[in-house]
């Protein structure tokens, strides 16, 4: 391809990455602890105002959960996101599902606690997470991974568990302003956890033009900086 009809193309399919727009839950203030073998669990909610409507957003959830305790593992939580749009529209998204748990592992990932961020872009599933790496030296894992999605009890969910096609960004329904939870339980006894923090963050997505139409206007756009250039070089 020519320079000036990859310049072209470049102008076409060049898009501003906009900045993230962050929630966080002030209220917040201290760590919450999460009841030991309690179904009830914690449920915090943020309330997102002046998001544009009928805007597609990339959705990530950031945790924070610490592991206090013999027994306040990773493999004990259950987790979802849920969306409530100002019309009472409600969708929600499993985050964690007791991760780590299978056939050969009931009781999930023995690691202290986590800090990561929960994306429908990662490349992995938080689930297997041990698969690909470990937690740190203070048994926290950290990273970006993939939500669980998998809406099985908690206590009979496996890694086979087929996971639900809602996803985070789906769950903005047209409409990402609204009232946001976050709900945390820990589904076996032993040691506790707590919620030190969490965060829900919305990056605006760019619209992509269909190939046929970006060939098109690429062309457009070539031809007139070829008419410009043959301008600039004639007297």
């Amino acid at each position: 391809m020519k320079s000036i009809q990859q310049s072209a193309l470049g102008l076409v399919l060049a898009t501003g990455a906009s900045a993230a727009t962050v929630f966080s839950d002030t209220g917040l203030s201290t760590p919450l602890a999460i009841a030991d073998h309690d179904a009830l669990g914690i449920r915090r909610n943020l309330t997102v105002t002046g998001l544009t409507l009928g805007t597609a957003y990339d959705v990530t959830v950031s945790l924070d959960i610490e592991g206090r305790g013999y027994g306040g593992y990773v493999g004990d939580l259950y987790a979802y996101l849920a969306h409530q749009t100002p019309d009472g529209t409600y969708e929600m998204v499993v985050l964690l599902n007791r991760p780590g748990r299978s056939a050969d592992l009931s009781h999930g990932y023995g690691d202290d606690g986590l800090n990561i961020t929960l994306s429908d872009a990662a490349e992995y599933d938080i689930h297997t997470y041990q698969s690909i790496t470990s937690a740190d030296g203070n048994g926290v894992l950290s990273g970006t991974w993939q939500p669980d999605r998998r809406l099985a009890n908690p206590d009979t969910v496996t890694d086979d568990t087929e996971r639900a096609t809602t996803t985070l960004d789906s769950i903005v329904n047209g409409d990402a302003n609204g009232n946001w939870y976050c709900f945390v339980a820990d589904m076996e006894s032993g040691g506790t956890t707590q919620l030190n923090g969490w965060s829900v963050s919305f990056t605006e997505l760019s619209a992509v033009p269909e190939p046929a139409s970006t060939l098109a206007l690429a062309g457009l756009l070539s031809s007139a900086l070829l008419l410009r250039t043959r301008r600039n070089n004639n007297p």
